[in-house]
């Protein structure tokens, strides 16, 4: 019997240390010629949060890449899926953003992604990366697009350029056959080391006898730390 209960409280201790892996996107357009107002007003936003005694960490992006070069993402990591229960004063919360972010802009999409830890070679710590590389992945079979992400790790893990490598797999709010990739970098240099990540995936693909990748969507993010709130 003490060794059931030891068994029990230790699966529990695992499942609740694992279970905060929750990620939340937010993906907003500026509106033609509001670009500025529209980041004034973010940064009045992030400052309600602040007092309002919000504690998750909010991170933004600007999209320098691709077709939805100028967008904004802000996301948040690290989450238990009862932390969206109680997020902090819903209502305020909205009529701030009523006042200071829709005015200036159009929300694009809101996404969930699980972040696949063991996929994964650093922590949401490492997210403040200068430049940080956006991978897509469409995949026909989820069990085998992460046996892929899973070989492509080893392949970054220990490379001391790269200073983010973390992969999600999308729950909710988009295609859910959609894996994610964010690789960070200080320059880009050391951008240039991922240049051939594609070469690599097909050759994975082939080592696995697998065909699983459909398409790769490749875009760059610019961290906005003045559009972003985080622990000093």
């Amino acid at each position: 019997m003490e060794q059931l209960i030891l068994f029990t409280i230790l699966f529990s201790s695992t499942i609740i240390a694992q279970d905060n892996r929750i990620a939340q996107f937010s993906i907003r357009k500026p509106l033609v010629g509001q670009e500025m107002a529209f980041q004034v007003g973010f940064k009045r936003h992030l400052q309600w949060h602040r007092t309002a005694g919000d504690t998750w960490e909010w991170y933004g992006w600007v999209i320098t890449s691709g077709p939805r070069q100028g967008q904004f993402i802000d996301a948040t990591f690290d989450h238990l899926w009862s932390d969206f229960d109680k997020p902090v004063n819903p209502a305020e919360d909205h009529a701030d953003s009523d006042v200071n972010v829709y005015p200036y802009s159009d929300i694009q999409s809101i996404f969930k992604a699980v972040h696949l830890k063991d996929q994964s070679g650093s922590a949401t710590s490492s997210l403040r990366s200068k430049h940080l590389r956006l991978l897509r992945l469409k995949v026909t079979d989820i069990r085998s697009g992460v046996r892929i992400l899973e070989r492509l790790r080893a392949s970054y893990r220990t490379n001391p350029d790269i200073t983010t490598y973390m992969a999600f797999k999308v729950v909710d709010g988009g295609d859910v056959n959609e894996l994610m990739l964010l690789i960070g970098f200080d320059t880009w240099e050391h951008y240039g080391k991922t240049e051939n990540i594609q070469d690599q995936i097909s050759t994975i693909e082939t080592s696995l006898k697998l065909d699983a990748v459909t398409s790769i969507t490749s875009e760059t993010l610019s961290f906005r730390p003045d559009l972003s709130l985080l622990p000093q």
